[in-house]
């Protein structure tokens, strides 16, 4: 989904667990409305993903929306930033900062944190957070920060190990080539030339057998040769694609 349309459905999740806490009837039924809304959420994630079922959304997945919506009506439902389930938050943003890209991630931690401020600041006494409100409420920002700083970290740890295995990987296939040629030099020096050496002893007598060596010597050397173009041309040819 692109990014755009993606931060548009985080902020009506938003906007849609804060209208739905507003309706006093509805609020009643927030814990078995998130109970609701998991499940599906649950469905959704074995469907989209198979066998390899994870609980994580896929970057820019719609169903991070879906879940961010529970997260919210949970909290928001049992009392905000005075929440006993206010460490669940935590886990949303830990889903905002791995499913979604940072400027999304970002604007998702401001939205949440206005969304816990506006319902904490209209149940208050005289419209003052406690301590520890406040203290939950700038707590937000300051997770969402290591989260996407984690993710960073992560990322460019998995990129190196990726360009370590290809480096690895080519240099495998090069010592492979170098032992090719190798053991043909070998083969010719030790085997081969010695034989021609003994064959052209008897020139006349040998035509036939000198002829059938090398025939057989080049068609070997027709091989390597093309066996070592052709790893060249797809070499040059995984190099464009990686420029590209």
């Amino acid at each position: 989904m692109p990014a755009i349309k993606h931060a548009i459905l985080l902020t009506m999740s938003v906007l849609g667990a804060y209208l739905y806490l507003q309706v006093p009837f509805l609020k009643q039924y927030a814990l078995q409305v998130f109970a609701l809304v998991t499940i599906i959420y649950l469905v959704l994630q074995k469907r989209q993903r198979g066998q390899s079922y994870l609980i994580l959304p896929e970057n820019s997945s719609a169903n991070l929306a879906l879940i961010n919506f529970a997260f919210l009506l949970l909290t928001g439902a049992s009392g905000s930033l005075a929440s006993p389930f206010f460490a669940i938050t935590f886990i949303e943003l830990f889903f905002l900062a791995l499913a979604a890209p940072t400027k999304t991630a970002l604007l998702g931690v401001l939205e949440i944190m206005v969304f816990h401020f506006s319902l904490s600041i209209a149940t208050s006494n005289n419209f003052v957070l406690s301590v520890s409100e406040w203290s939950n409420l700038l707590a937000l920002p300051l997770v969402m920060i290591f989260y996407i700083f984690a993710k960073d970290q992560y990322q460019k740890a998995y990129y190196n190990s990726l360009l370590v295995d290809a480096e690895e990987r080519e240099l495998n296939k090069a010592q492979s080539d170098d032992q090719a040629v190798a053991d043909f030099i070998a083969s010719l020096i030790n085997k081969r030339l010695p034989m021609l050496e003994f064959l052209l002893s008897f020139p006349d007598k040998n035509k036939t057998a000198i002829a059938a060596e090398v025939k057989m010597l080049k068609r070997d050397l027709n091989i390597l040769s093309r066996h070592i173009s052709e790893k060249n041309q797809t070499d040059d040819d995984q190099k464009q694609k990686n420029d590209n």
